[in-house]
């Protein structure tokens, strides 16, 4: 799915889930990870996001989720500033010409 460079990930999260509560397997998938890695790191007490326990299962807050991956998105812009640039051309030609100016 091609979705616009300045749409934010709650919305892009919203079209693709219904609710507010995602199950943990589905929040894994989006920041692609493994399910039963979701589960040690949360017994390790290290995972990214908040959960909530509920009837024996465990889900994340679309908000929760949403508000880790701008945060990833904003680490990766700010330590590479030219993958912003490259990553909004259209077109090969304007790929090669950005990157041949910056070696």
């Amino acid at each position: 799915m091609h979705t616009a460079p300045h749409e934010d990930s709650l919305a892009l999260l919203t079209r693709r889930h219904s609710g507010l509560l995602l199950p943990l397997s589905a929040a894994a998938q989006e920041i692609g990870i493994n399910l039963r890695t979701a589960h040690n790191q949360i017994s390790k007490g290290v995972f990214p996001i908040p959960t909530v326990l509920r009837d024996r299962r465990r889900y994340v807050h679309i908000t929760d989720l949403a508000s880790y991956l701008d945060r990833l998105r904003q680490r990766m812009m700010e330590k590479n500033p030219l993958s912003k640039r490259v990553a909004r051309t259209n077109g090969r030609a304007e790929k090669l010409e950005i990157q041949n100016n910056h070696t």
